[in-house]
């Protein structure tokens, strides 16, 4: 399953793109900001711009931020982590450079760095929920989760409807054993928003703090949107599928989607084994994922903390 991230980077670019309406110097600036549902054509529009020196060097920096998103989209973190940087040469409090850097060097998995330009974002902007959440996703996966909760909570109380945390919270307290608080968190994320995913966390909370009904319950819960991939999980965990069917089911789609397909089915069947006591067959499967997996994978974020659990 993805990260936050999508959800997360839409938020502040909104932000961005409503920014000073009118305030831009060329009708090919204009556009850098307003086409962001179109990476190539952006990325042109930005480009002229900023090779027209027609702006000054604050806007030149936003120009450059624009532009680092579009090669973000695109999934080009190093042109996009060097376009944020130009922009904070050019203007050093330049708004959001640093949030949208730190979620490039998230993407390659550079969490500390990710980290320090997040310390800088929230100082600049120390009344934004989106930057104390996102920073809070790379604690946890630095395993730092006292400072991770703190800005999940730090979170909630600059926005309460801040979408998607108590989801991100219930996974981190998971990884701290704490499995009554995550089951808590999770239920309210699921209650929020039904998701199979989330359902899938809720139960393993439920199962791992010994909940006696967590079975019933995710056969409940699950019975209107088991469909499609990962159902085959659930039917795993309900006994009534094994492990090599999961695997197989893991097979479809297009060959990227597969490799993520099967990253969660390792990390679930790890998780399996976990519950029936086999502990040296889920840390193989774990050490796969995170030898193999995307880093911008939950999957990834938690067979970490799994193997840290274990170790």
């Amino acid at each position: 399953m993805k990260s936050e991230w999508c959800a997360l980077s839409l938020a502040v670019i909104c932000g961005i793109a409503q920014a000073q309406p009118g305030g831009y110097p060329t009708a090919d600036a204009d556009l850098c900001r307003t086409t962001t549902n179109n990476p190539d054509l952006a990325i042109r529009h930005c480009t002229i711009a900023i090779e027209s020196r027609k702006a000054n060097n604050e806007m030149l920096a936003k120009l450059h931020v624009l532009r680092g998103v579009e090669w973000a989209a695109k999934g080009d973190y190093e042109r996009a982590i060097a376009d944020h940087t130009t922009a904070l040469k050019l203007d050093a409090k330049t708004n959001d450079a640093n949030y949208f850097r730190a979620v490039a060097w998230s993407h390659k998995g550079e969490f500390e760095r990710a980290i320090a330009d997040f310390d800088i974002a929230a100082k600049l902007k120390p009344d934004d929920p989106v930057v104390y959440h996102a920073r809070a996703i790379e604690l946890a996966v630095k395993g730092d989760y006292a400072r991770a909760i703190a800005d999940f909570d730090r979170t909630l109380q600059l926005d309460p409807k801040t979408r998607g945390v108590h989801f991100a919270r219930g996974r981190t307290l998971f990884y701290m054993s704490d499995f009554a608080r995550a089951a808590n968190d999770l239920q309210t994320a699921f209650k929020a928003q039904p998701n199979i995913y989330t359902a899938l966390w809720l139960f393993l909370a439920r199962k791992r703090g010994g909940a006696v009904d967590a079975d019933e319950r995710l056969e409940r819960e699950t019975r209107g949107i088991r469909a499609g991939w990962p159902a085959p999980l659930i039917a795993l965990f309900m006994g009534r599928t094994d492990v090599n069917s999961v695997i197989v089911s893991a097979t479809t789609g297009d060959p990227s989607r597969r490799r993520e397909m099967r990253c969660e089915a390792d990390y679930y069947v790890a998780q399996s084994y976990i519950i029936k006591g086999e502990r040296p067959r889920a840390q193989a499967l774990l050490q796969e994922v995170q030898r193999s997996c995307a880093k911008n994978l939950l999957e990834y974020e938690a067979a970490t903390a799994e193997l840290r659990r274990v170790q």
